[in-house]
């Protein structure tokens, strides 16, 4: 990929908000380009973290084991995300996997050239807070939805969830595209797959959501959010 589409792209996305050229020029020399396929490792917990990733394309879900083995996925990140900052920024070793849900291909700085920028450019470390801002309440909706006793009311919330952080605007309604498989779903809502599967079916009988292929149409995200979030 030449520098060209590195800016270009890098223009685009949150976490170079307010930058001017020079600066995001800078950013694009560090970035090396890395790939992986679909179900690839990207890092394992406790590997050591020596790189920081921003997505470009493709989607990857950052998991965990619970005590019984079984997978626990923390997010899904989709272009324009990042992800690795934590173990670059306190010295630690991973605290979680990183698996790639498609294919999916990569900028990545490593850690030295990451702290420079953080330490030299302003704009971006202020970008980079606020997205910690906006993950803190991510996770928020998360752990209020575990408690939720209603399988239903989880769903919204995930799907709430997701399209604040990933739903293209699409009219007075809002696109989720190319969702993961419902077994990730499920494990991102806490319930089970077959039970999803009767939610997600009778939203869609309720004119809720609508689908296509992979993607997920909410087709008035205003009412929705008035009728199933605001509620709460």
């Amino acid at each position: 990929m030449d520098e060209l589409k590195k800016i270009e792209f890098l223009k685009s996305i949150s976490l170079c908000e307010s930058m001017n050229d020079a600066e995001i020029k800078n950013i694009a020399e560090h970035c090396q380009i890395k790939k992986f396929t679909k179900k690839n490792i990207v890092f394992m917990e406790q590997d050591p973290g020596n790189m920081f990733y921003i997505i470009y394309s493709g989607k990857i879900k950052i998991t965990k084991l619970n005590n019984d083995g079984n997978e626990v996925i923390l997010s899904i990140l989709g272009p324009g995300d990042f992800f690795g900052e934590m173990s670059l920024l306190d010295h630690n070793k991973r605290n979680a996997n990183a698996i790639a849900l498609e294919d999916i291909e990569f900028f990545t700085i490593a850690r030295n050239e990451f702290l420079d920028v953080l330490h030299n450019n302003t704009a971006f470390t202020f970008n980079l807070l606020k997205t910690f801002a906006i993950r803190l309440r991510s996770a928020d909706i998360r752990v209020k939805s575990f408690f939720l006793d209603d399988a239903q009311q989880k769903v919204l919330m995930m799907l709430y969830d997701l399209c604040e952080k990933m739903g293209v605007q699409k009219g007075n309604g809002m696109l989720l595209e190319e969702m993961p498989n419902q077994t990730d779903l499920a494990n991102l809502t806490g319930i089970s797959r077959e039970t999803l599967s009767r939610i997600i079916k009778k939203f869609e009988m309720n004119d809720i959501i609508k689908r296509e292929g992979k993607d997920i149409l909410i087709p008035d995200y205003k009412d929705f959010i008035e009728r199933f979030i605001n509620e709460e």
